[in-house]
């Protein structure tokens, strides 16, 4: 349920900054926080079938994944684990270094939204 809050909010925010625009929305790039996502496919499926009906229906959605990260006491940086819980508030990931528990930082939101769009014929 979290991807497809997710999705109707950008799909919001895009309409609302296409407005009355003439031109056709083709493509829509969009770079995700990992801990956003539970599959790429997924997401991407859900995103035409939200989009249906609305300026964005038939787009090409383009997705770049943010990794989460871990910062260990014991010195090691690195990508968080899949172990990383998606619908958590704090979550956190196992060090593949030492085995402690890490806090894992970032992986969250959308941190860029870019629109390919046609010109208006006319």
């Amino acid at each position: 349920m979290h991807e497809h809050a997710l999705i109707h909010s950008v799909i919001e925010s895009i309409l609302k900054e296409i407005g009355s625009s003439q031109g056709q929305v083709v493509g829509v790039s969009l770079k995700v926080g990992a801990l956003e996502l539970h599959g790429e496919e997924s997401f991407k499926q859900m995103f035409a079938v939200e989009s249906q009906g609305t300026a964005l229906e038939g787009a090409k959605l383009n997705l770049s994944v943010i990794p989460a990260r871990i910062r260990c006491a014991c010195g090691h940086e690195g990508p968080a684990g899949d172990d990383a819980d998606h619908h958590s508030d704090l979550p956190v990931s196992l060090c593949p270094k030492c085995g402690a528990v890490c806090r894992v930082e970032g992986g969250r939101g959308v941190e860029g939204i870019e629109l390919e769009m046609t010109e208006a014929a006319g």
